[in-house]
């Protein structure tokens, strides 16, 4: 989980180099500041154990990141801010992953393989009807691809998917629908499972593993660890909730797609950042685990029980609410 989180902070570095280079500055920001916004909190706790001053560094180095590659730096300049970031991303991997492991290629195999599930998450929250009509998720799908490809050429001894990667860029190019591009990365990812042994991850999989995460991070942030429960908290969106938002506008639900997310990655993180109390955040979790009893009975089906549900799930808000706010 921990050089997953590096290898998608230097797809965003890549997606950051590429906007600069089309004077973007709006996209080139999005990129610049994605990693200290969301990725940097989940490894915290890793990174903190391991090494506190280099911790701080990694901190120190993404949150600066956006302000040296911004306006009025020159490329040269924004470019060594760059080279620094991916630097010490590198530094993170040989202390809390370790050479040995890094260099393995089952290893690198399965992060090609986390890069790619990721991307097709980000492409089909990002394309409809052949249209993009969101850059910045389309923008990361199509660095994480990079990436993958770029990890796949330090292997000696992976399957042969040269043509598989060209078929999936063209896939990009063409904003062909979803679907199409999740069968073409598929065929990547089980040659990968040939090599590393499948992980096929069912929907109900993600939901089951967002409320253990909840949980947890409702335990550690009442005991007073708040970088574990920020840590815990951004896992269950990043690395569950993101691979529910496609299938949920599939099904017709972006508004509820949008609202959980709004809940999970805007406003619970936020609340642990700024030190809330514990009751606020515990009902924070509450009322996002109330809706994710919905999201698991959309998600699997698009079945005509949908809206049933959601009518129910509704109704089981207002409950909750109205429970929070009779006195003692």
């Amino acid at each position: 989980d921990f050089a997953g989180g590096l290898e998608e902070a230097l797809g965003h570095f890549k997606a950051l180099e590429d906007n600069l280079d089309d004077g973007d500055a709006e996209s080139a920001l999005i990129h610049a500041t994605h990693p200290i916004a969301e990725l940097y909190e989940s490894m915290k706790p890793q990174l903190a154990s391991a090494d506190p001053s280099l911790d701080r560094r990694v901190q120190s180095t993404l949150d600066q990141l956006g302000d040296r590659t911004g306006s009025g730096v020159s490329r040269a300049d924004a470019q060594a801010a760059i080279d620094a970031a991916k630097d010490v991303v590198e530094t993170a991997r040989a202390t809390v992953v370790g050479d040995y492991l890094s260099q393995k290629s089952e290893t690198k195999l399965m992060l090609m393989r986390g890069l790619l599930e990721t991307s097709v998450a980000e492409y089909g929250e990002a394309v409809e009807n052949g249209t993009i009509t969101n850059l910045p998720e389309f923008q990361d799908g199509s660095a994480f691809v990079w990436r993958a490809e770029q990890i796949l050429a330090g292997i000696d001894d992976a399957p042969a998917m040269a043509s598989d990667f060209a078929a999936v860029k063209s896939a990009y190019e063409q904003r062909v629908d979803p679907s199409r591009v999740a069968d073409l990365t598929a065929v990547i990812t089980d040659k990968i499972d040939s090599v590393v042994g499948s992980s096929q991850t069912d929907l109900l999989d993600y939901v089951a593993t967002i409320r253990d995460l909840l949980e947890q991070a409702r335990t550690e942030y009442a005991a007073g660890n708040t970088d574990e429960a920020l840590s815990l908290a951004t896992k269950a969106y990043l690395d569950n909730y993101e691979f529910l938002e496609a299938p949920l506008i599939q099904a017709g639900e972006r508004e509820l797609m949008e609202d959980v997310e709004i809940m999970m990655r805007e406003e619970l993180r936020s609340m642990i950042r700024n030190g809330e109390p514990a009751e606020d955040v515990s009902s924070q979790i509450d009322m996002i685990l109330i809706r994710m009893e919905t999201v698991a009975q959309i998600v699997p089906e698009f079945g005509v029980m949908a809206m049933l549900v959601m009518a129910s799930a509704a109704a089981a808000v207002v409950v909750l609410s109205a429970r929070r706010r009779i006195p003692a």
